[in-house]
């Protein structure tokens, strides 16, 4: 008696379903990740990676996803220090690199206080400018 194939597979093979689920990216984890405006009072940079990371393996996310994402939700103080740092807009930065290390975060909390402190003085000159116009006295 001839031996007949049967069309039984060996071991386990996900569906075609299943693949393309797992291929397919899904941005709107986005939402998921907080506005992070660096300096003394913000949440840890660690807890916000810690985030992006979550979110990119669940959302399928490439690694110039997480570094536009995390550039994205950046403001105040961590908007600035993103912008006076060209390296980290580099497209060839890894998001290992493109991640704050410790004395980043020192620096960006610094860089917090210089433009506090630059806000304050600015307004105290305004405040002289516009009370010497007003009562005809140069300060």
């Amino acid at each position: 008696m001839p031996h007949q194939a049967t069309n039984v597979p060996t071991h386990n093979v996900p569906d075609d379903a299943t693949l393309r689920r797992a291929a397919t990216k899904d941005l709107s984890l986005v939402s998921l990740v907080p506005r992070w405006r660096g300096g003394e009072t913000a949440p840890l940079i660690g807890e916000f990676f810690e985030i992006i990371e979550c979110s990119a393996a669940i959302g399928n996310w490439s690694e110039a996803d997480r570094k536009q994402i995390c550039a994205l939700k950046l403001s105040d103080a961590a908007r600035a220090f993103y912008s006076a740092t060209p390296e980290l807009r580099d497209p060839a930065i890894t998001w290992q690199d493109f991640k704050l290390d410790p004395c980043r975060d020192f620096v960006m909390s610094e860089l917090f206080s210089i433009i506090s402190v630059s806000c304050i003085w600015r307004a105290k000159r305004k405040r002289k400018t516009r009370k010497s116009f007003l009562i005809g006295v140069a300060y």
